[in-house]
C-alpha cells in the first residue's frame, strides 16, 4: 500500500510541476512540491522525522549564499553596467550576436544562468527595439548561451550545485571536465542562430555609444567594490578546497555585515520559491526511495546503466533530455540523481548528468527556468518568442551539443 501511495504522490507532484496551465487550478511548481512533501508523511509513507532529515541543508545553504552574493552585485548595478559596456562595442549585427552569446555564456558560469537572463533581457530588448532589429535571434542567443555557459562550473545553475554536492566532485575537476563542453556549445549556438536568422543578421548597426542608459546607470561604487572583492574571496575559497556550501554562506554573511546598510533589500532578491521547490522535492524523492521504487527502476534499467561506457552515458543523456523537457531540469536532476547513486555509477556519470540536464534546457521553451524568464520579460515588452521559432534553433543545437558533450566525456574518462 505504501508503494502505491508513494508512487501516486510522486506522479501527481511531477504532473503539477510539468503542467502549469490546468484550468481553474493555479498551483506553482514550488507549491506543488510542498504539497507532495506534506503528503508523504501525512499518508504514512515517511515519518515526520524522516521528512525533516530528507531536506539537504548543504544544497539549500549553498544556493542561499550564492543568491545573497549575486543580489548585492545586482543592487550595485554590476550587471547592467557590464552588459551595456560589452554591447557598446558592437559594430555589426553579427558582432552584436557574438557579444551577446559570449558575455551571457561566460558570465553564467559564475553568476548562474537565471540571474544573467533576468538582468540582461530588459537591456537587450530595449537595445534591439531602439536599433529597429528583430530581437528574437538575440534573445535566443542570450538564453541558450546562458544555459550552455552554466554547464562549465558547479555554481552555474542550481542543478549543477546539487550534483557537485551529491557527487563530491571537486571544483577544479568539474570545471576542467565541463568547461570545454560549454565553450564548444557556445560556438554551436552562435553558428546555429546565424544559419537560421541569416537575413536578420546582415548589415551594420548605429553606434551605441550615446545610449542614455549607459550614462544614467545608478551604480553604487562602494557596494560594487566590496561585492567584487567578496566574489574573488569566494572563488579563492573554492579553489582552496573549502566545501562549496561553507564558502558561499561565509561570503554571504560577510557581505551582509560589510556591504549592506539595509540587509532586507538583499534578502528580498533571494529566490525563496526555488529553495521551497528543492526542499519539497527532496522529501518527495525520499518517499520514493523509502519504498524501494528506485531500486526496482534501477534493476529494470540495469542493462543500459551498467553496459558499456558509451551506452551508459548516452542513455543517461537521453533520459535527462526527455525528463528535463517534461518537468524542467532542476526537478529532473532531483529525480535522476538518486538513480545514479543506486546504480553505483562513477564521476563521469555525474558529469554527464550535469552536462545533459543543462544542455537539454535548450531544446524547448519549457526546458529550463531561464527560458521562461526570458519569455516572460520579453512578452511584457511586446516581444513574442514562439514555441516553434525556439524549437527551430533549439532542436539542432541541443542534439549537436549533447553529442559533443558525450563524446568529450568519453574522450577524457
Amino acid at each position: 500500500m505504501k508503494e502505491l501511495l508513494a508512487l501516486l504522490i510522486f506522479l501527481l507532484t511531477y504532473a503539477i510541476i510539468a503542467i502549469q496551465k490546468i484550468p481553474r487550478v493555479h498551483i506553482s511548481r514550488a507549491a506543488g512540491a510542498l504539497i507532495g512533501a506534506v503528503a508523504m508523511p501525512l499518508v504514512g509513507v515517511l515519518t515526520p522525522q524522516e521528512a525533516y532529515s530528507a531536506i539537504d541543508l548543504d544544497t539549500l545553504i549553498f544556493l542561499l549564499g550564492m543568491m545573497i552574493l549575486v543580489a548585492h552585485l545586482e543592487i550595485a548595478g554590476f550587471f547592467e553596467l557590464l552588459e551595456l559596456w560589452i554591447l557598446k562595442r558592437a559594430r555589426t549585427r553579427r558582432e552584436l550576436l557574438f557579444l551577446v552569446v559570449a558575455s551571457s555564456g561566460l558570465l553564467s558560469a559564475v553568476f548562474m544562468n537565471d540571474t544573467i537572463c533576468l538582468m540582461f533581457t530588459p537591456v537587450l530588448v530595449r537595445l534591439t527595439q531602439r536599433l529597429q532589429l528583430n530581437p528574437v535571434p538575440y534573445l535566443l542567443g542570450l538564453v541558450m548561451a546562458a544555459n550552455a555557459g552554466s554547464v562549465a562550473t558547479p555554481i552555474g545553475n542550481p542543478q549543477n550545485m546539487l550534483i557537485a554536492l551529491r557527487s563530491h566532485v571537486s571544483f577544479l575537476d568539474f570545471v576542467s571536465a565541463l568547461a570545454p563542453i560549454a565553450l564548444l556549445s557556445l560556438s554551436v549556438i552562435f553558428v546555429g542562430i546565424l544559419l537560421v536568422f541569416r537575413r536578420d543578421l546582415q548589415g551594420g548597426l548605429n553606434a551605441l555609444v550615446d545610449l542614455p542608459e549607459y550614462h544614467e546607470l545608478p551604480v553604487q561604487r562602494g557596494l560594487l567594490t566590496v561585492g567584487l572583492l567578496t566574489l574573488g574571496l569566494f572563488l579563492v575559497l573554492l579553489f582552496w578546497g573549502t566545501p562549496p556550501q561553507w564558502a558561499a554562506i561565509i561570503c554571504a554573511a560577510l557581505l551582509l555585515v560589510l556591504a549592506s546598510n539595509r540587509p532586507r533589500r538583499a534578502l528580498q532578491h533571494v529566490d525563496w520559491t526555488l529553495l521551497l521547490l528543492f526542499s519539497g522535492l527532496f522529501v518527495v524523492m525520499r518517499g520514493v526511495e523509502s519504498v524501494s521504487l528506485l531500486d526496482r527502476l534501477v534493476e529494470s534499467l540495469g542493462p543500459w546503466l551498467k553496459g558499456s561506457r558509451l551506452e551508459a552515458l548516452g542513455f543517461l543523456a537521453g533520459v535527462a533530455l526527455v525528463v528535463s523537457n517534461l518537468v524542467s531540469n532542476v526537478p529532473a536532476v532531483l529525480l535522476l540523481a538518486p538513480i545514479v547513486v543506486r546504480a553505483g555509477m562513477g564521476t563521469e556519470s555525474w558529469l554527464a548528468l550535469a552536462m545533459s540536464a543543462t544542455l537539454a534546457g535548450n531544446l524547448t521553451i519549457i526546458g529550463s527556468a531561464a527560458n521562461l524568464i526570458v519569455l516572460e520579460i520579453a512578452a511584457q515588452r511586446g516581444v513574442h518568442l514562439g514555441f516553434w521559432t525556439y524549437l527551430k534553433v533549439g532542436l539542432p543545437v541541443t542534439i549537436a551539443t549533447l553529442m559533443i558533450g558525450t563524446a568529450w566525456l568519453m574522450l577524457i574518462s
